[in-house]
């Protein structure tokens, strides 16, 4: 599908540098192409950089909660050999349980979703019975800081999964782009080789534009492979119940 979208924008690329009526000087085509070509590369460069970064820092924050929802598990199974602990660590197990199991039925975009799951799991992790020892004290201070560092990662997945362009971003982006074909369009001349290169640069800008606008938002897809790490943690903690 990816691949029949650019080859429609190429060819429509084309179609507006050779259909269009030439209009600027052959002396003057290069003047008033090269410096559009030059500031809209660096605009849509940028733009095409901050909506990748996002995407890799909101699968990193991913990975972050996931690791960290292991360690909790696994802290609190530790705490859980203490017999006076025990009925507390089967309830955390169940908890984490339903957190991880509840996406099954939702995916990344209802990430919301699974904050009342998640608040069960902190404030049980926040009401552990008394700490008899000092392994147990130990145990406990590092569970408390996992169970931050999730609280933190999960914040980070809800702002950077909604961060992506409003819709008066995408009214000016479209008016950018605009301005930058009507501008290489201006600046083609009756020329071949200056029809060719026109050509080209507006089949690079809307190769550009459609990466962006591809990677600014995710897809249903995507936030369902994401959440299939969630559901895969169940099989790594060995949280199926019977």
């Amino acid at each position: 599908m990816k691949l029949l979208r650019t080859i429609v924008a190429v060819l429509v690329a084309y179609l507006v540098a050779y259909v269009c009526p030439p209009t600027a000087p052959v002396q003057l085509a290069g003047v008033i192409v090269l410096p559009v070509v030059v500031i809209f590369a660096v605009l849509f460069g940028v733009l095409v950089f901050v909506a990748v970064d996002r995407r890799e820092r909101l699968k990193e924050a991913v990975a972050i909660e996931l690791n960290k929802m292991r360690r909790i598990y696994h802290l609190g199974k530790n705490l859980g050999t203490a017999p006076h602990l025990r009925g507390w660590f089967t309830d955390l197990h169940g908890f984490v349980y339903d957190y991880l199991g509840g996406f099954e039925k939702y995916d990344l975009s209802e990430y919301d979703k699974g904050n009342a799951l998640f608040r069960r799991i902190a404030y049980h992790v926040y009401t552990v019975p008394d700490l008899r020892e000092v392994k147990e004290q130990v145990l406990y201070t590092e569970l408390l800081a996992a169970t931050a560092l999730v609280s933190d990662a999960r914040q980070r997945i809800v702002t950077l999964h909604k961060n992506g362009f409003t819709k008066s971003h995408w009214f000016e982006f479209l008016v950018m782009f605009l301005v930058f074909v009507a501008t290489v369009v201006a600046g083609t001349a009756d020329q071949a080789l200056s029809r060719f290169a026109s050509a080209n640069i507006l089949a690079t800008g809307a190769i550009l534009a459609m990466f962006f606008v591809e990677h600014d938002a995710f897809t249903k897809d995507e936030d369902r492979e994401l959440a299939k790490e969630y559901v895969k943690d169940i099989a790594r903690l060995e949280l199926r119940r019977g």
